[in-house]
């Protein structure tokens, strides 16, 4: 990483188990603090509440760097029998994000556990996706964490600079919005009942590779916003609305993707595509059906009660 400005600032996801691993992820922060990079990361345990793999997947989108930190264990796992690390480590991946690993080299040659065997699984997985240093006392791991934050070498996202040290912009000209022509209730009606494929991507694990397959589903418009309505009446985020479309689509998707693939043994991470959903809420709203509270990001989504007849 060359030089960058004094006051710039990275976001890392340090991906970890809470076990075992408390002081080195500690001193692992400290070496990042010295580097600009702040830690949105979530350390995996199985002593706190549910895993929130929605808040844990838009943390690794954001971040511009990704650090695996691998210890004695595999870690809590999810349903499908892989670890929520594994998740982790696989959805950055998927992104490709800059990626450092870190794998502590402690397993036993044979005579492994079930545990350890899917450990050494990840091993070998991180190994040949990432670069990565193996490391057994934590005296080492610092030596390299440090050298490899230091590394002219090392790829990262573009960061940001903080508010006060950033010059302003330029006030905006405001440009006028475009109208549309009012719809016939016959030309509502049609267009609330237009059928798409829904692009759904879903990861495959099959004799210890992954693969990110798609699939379509054929849909109606207005077929799509009924399982909704539960939400918008009480009003909710994009990412909500769309987390609970890929809840209900999920098995549908699942035993589509195992009939594809027979001898894959998981299928996770469903997701509907973020542009076409978006496209979806815009239809919705033309349509009079929901409206948004809010800009962007933070808009609330709310069902207005109208009916298309």
């Amino acid at each position: 990483m060359s030089n960058p400005p004094a006051d710039k600032r990275y976001l890392v996801y340090l991906a970890s188990n809470a076990s075992g691993l408390d002081v080195e992820r500690y001193e692992v922060q400290r070496l990042m603090a010295r580097h600009g990079m702040v830690n949105v990361g979530l350390a995996c345990r199985e002593d706190a509440g549910p895993y929130d793999w929605n808040l844990v997947r838009s943390q690794i989108e954001s971040a511009d760097l990704f650090i695996l930190l691998l210890g004695d264990d595999y870690g809590p796992m999810a349903p499908t029998g892989i670890s929520f690390l594994h998740r982790e480590f696989v959805h950055a991946k998927s992104l490709n994000k800059p990626t450092l690993a870190f794998i502590k080299n402690s397993l036993p040659e044979k005579n492994h556990t079930e545990a350890q065997r899917r450990l050494l699984g990840l091993h070998r997985i991180v190994a040949q996706q990432s670069p990565y240093k193996l490391w057994h006392l934590r005296e080492e791991l610092l030596s390299q964490v440090r050298a490899a934050l230091s590394s002219n070498l090392l790829t990262i996202g573009p960061g940001w600079i903080p508010a006060q040290c950033s010059v302003a912009p330029p006030p905006a000209v405001a440009v006028p919005a475009a109208t549309e022509e009012p719809m016939t209730p016959r030309q509502r009606q049609s267009r609330s009942r237009q059928m798409l494929n829904l692009q759904v991507t879903a990861k495959v694990y099959q004799g210890g590779n992954l693969s990110l397959e798609e699939v379509l589903l054929p849909a109606r418009l207005d077929k799509l916003l009924n399982p909704l309505q539960g939400l918008l009446q009480k009003g909710a985020s994009e990412d909500r609305l769309r987390s609970q479309l890929e809840g209900l689509i999920s098995p549908t998707v699942r035993t589509q993707l195992l009939e594809r693939k027979p001898n894959a043994h998981a299928v996770d991470d469903i997701r509907i595509s973020r542009t076409q959903f978006q496209q979806m809420l815009q239809n919705w709203k033309v349509l009079g059906l929901i409206r948004s509270n809010g800009e962007a990001g933070r808009a609330v989504w709310q069902a207005t009660g109208n009916v298309i007849e």
